[in-house]
This record gives C-alpha cells, sequence and structure tokens, in this order.
C-alpha cells in the first residue's frame, strides 16, 4: 500500500515506519526536518517531504493517490486552549477532509489515552470514584488542554466517517518506551528512565512516587498494533495502547539499582494515591488480533541502553 504518515521521525512514527516498511509497504513521511533521522532517509521504502503539519496545501497534495493516512504526529507543547486548537485539532480536521476527498480508504488517528487523563492520578470526580477499568468506550474526561485536543479530534474523525466513505479508527496509546528504532532515532520525552538510571549510577537517593507507575508498552509492540488494525477491516473502532501488565516506577528503580549494583536507596514518596489505580481495558487487541504484550523484557532492555551511555 501506499502510506502517508505524519510523524514519521519521531519516536512513535519511526517504529511505525519501519514496521510498515518491513511488511512491504511504500511510507510518505511529512516532517519538519526530513534530515532530522538521517538513517531514515537511506531506505528506498520511505520518502521524507519537509513541511509542517499546519500548511493545508501541502497535506492536501501529498494524500493524493495514497490508499491510508496513519497521523501520529504529537504536539504537547503549547499552553492555551486555543493554541492547541489551531495546532493540533485544526490540523488533524483538515488532514482528515483531505483524504477523504482525495479518495483514501482509511485514515488511522494516534489519539492518547490522555483523553481521560482525569484518571492519571486516581478519579477525583464524583462519576470516576467507582470507576475501576476503563475501556475504549469509556466516556472521554480529559482534563487538560492536550487531552481535549486528541478527544475533540477523535469526535471529528468519527464524524468524516459517517459523511465520506472513508474508514476510520483510533489509536490511544499510554506510556510509550524505547530505544531508537535506528542509530540516531528519536526516543520518548519523558527523562524519568534516565534520571533513576543516572542516580542509580552515581549511588545517589532515588526518589518515586508510590503506587505511581503505569500499563508501559514498548513501542515496537505499540507498531504491531498499527499494522494490525491497517490490514484489518474494522471501521470506527478504537483500540487502547497499552500492555495488559501494571508496572510501577519503583519495580523499575529496585531493577536499575540490581542491575548496576548500585548503593542507591530507593525513596518512595506518598502523595496519598491509592494502590491499584484505575486499569485500562486491553482486551479488545486480544480479542480482534490476538495481541497481548508484557513489557517487562523491554523495561530491563531500555534500562540497559541507559546504563550504556552513562557508563
Amino acid at each position: 500500500m501506499k502510506i502517508f504518515l505524519t510523524g514519521g521521525t519521531g519516536f512513535i512514527g519511526s517504529y511505525v515506519a519501519m514496521e510498515l516498511v518491513k511488511h512491504g509497504h511504500h511510507v510518505t513521511i511529512l516532517a519538519r526536518n526530513r534530515n532530522k533521522v538521517p538513517e531514515l532517509n537511506k531506505i528506498n521504502a520511505l520518502e521524507i517531504v519537509q513541511g509542517n503539519i499546519t500548511d493545508r496545501k501541502l497535506l492536501g497534495k501529498l494524500v493524493i493517490g495514497k490508499d491510508a493516512c496513519i497521523l501520529v504526529a504529537l504536539n504537547y507543547t503549547k499552553k492555551t486552549g486555543w493554541e492547541v486548537l489551531l495546532d493540533d485539532t485544526l490540523p488533524t480536521v483538515f488532514l482528515s477532509n483531505a483524504a477523504a476527498q482525495a479518495k483514501v480508504k482509511h485514515f488511522i488517528y494516534t489519539s492518547s489515552t490522555a483523553v481521560n487523563d482525569s484518571l492519571y492520578m486516581g478519579p477525583r470526580d464524583e462519576a470516576e470514584k467507582d470507576l475501576k477499568s476503563v475501556t475504549s468506550t469509556t466516556k472521554q474526561h480529559p482534563a487538560t488542554f492536550y487531552g481535549a485536543t486528541k478527544a475533540a479530534s477523535e469526535n471529528f474523525i468519527t464524524a468524516q466517517s459517517h459523511l465520506y466513505p472513508i474508514r476510520v479508527n483510533i489509536i490511544r496509546p499510554g506510556y510509550v518506551f524505547g530505544n531508537p528504532v535506528v542509530p540516531g532515532g528519536s526516543i520518548q520525552g519523558d527523562t524519568r528512565f534516565r534520571n533513576i538510571v543516572r542516580n542509580a549510577v552515581q549511588n545517589e537517593p532515588i526518589s518515586v512516587t508510590k503506587n505511581d507507575g503505569t500499563q508501559f508498552i514498548w513501542a515496537g509492540d505499540l507498531a504491531k498494533l498499527y499494522i494490525e488494525v491497517l490490514h484489518g477491516n474494522m471501521n470506527r473502532k478504537t483500540y487502547l495502547g497499552l500492555s495488559k501488565k501494571f508496572v510501577s516506577w519503583y519495580d523499575i528503580a529496585k531493577a536499575a539499582v540490581e542491575k548496576i549494583g548500585s548503593k542507591s536507596h530507593v525513596e518512595l514518596v506518598d502523595k496519598g494515591w491509592g494502590e491499584g489505580g484505575s486499569f485500562w481495558d486491553v482486551s479488545e487487541m486480544k480479542k480482534d488480533f490476538g495481541l497481548e504484550f508484557d513489557p517487562w523484557q523491554k523495561i530491563l532492555e531500555h534500562l540497559d541502553y541507559y546504563i550504556a551511555l552513562e557508563k
């Protein structure tokens, strides 16, 4: 297939790009800097076009003749609602419309579990107090502008699929981690893995919040979900992109200390977070595609990556 991919030189997008190439697809990537990851330019099945996701004329041109459009580009940086609206929601809505008008058959949108980010530190509203399992159909309840833009974009592209004969699917990743997919490639923006390893190497105390953790997913596993959704026939269906297993930052810190043989003490800071918290139900991945992931081995490999950098 001919695929148009945004965010393909970023962390998640580069994994998706490589998985697409592995399955024989030709991928056109839109990137703000086409030379950001030089190794990607060496791959014949990848065409990297320099441009911005807010360039509507360019987007309209790039979707022509494509079989599918996968939007991975994420925007965490804007501070106000109207900035997020203009830089994230608007390009998403325009791209889905341009794809539909160009008769693109399939649109896959990368949302986020942030559409329910009011749950990240435990249910804080009356309606959420008894919510123990979050599914793809749980009511959106964002508490940030980032979560709000993802929720809004989900609704816009779903409406698009009712107005045009374009199939739409949504993937909501949680915490995605992993080493660069190619030399010089991108990595997750969060620095907690590296900070834990750095402190352990220096035998300094490591401070983590009690009961803080998530259902981490390795980027390579998440990319497999994109492939299955692309090759499937589902329409208007949302998948939670997480592993089945909850892992705490305490577990990760203890593993780093053990790997390094560090004298660091892992300090638990009690912020009142309840044990367990909400569980994100990923059973739809298993039911539809037979996918079920355990992140622990890849977490250990990720710690090895940072240990090598620090030493």
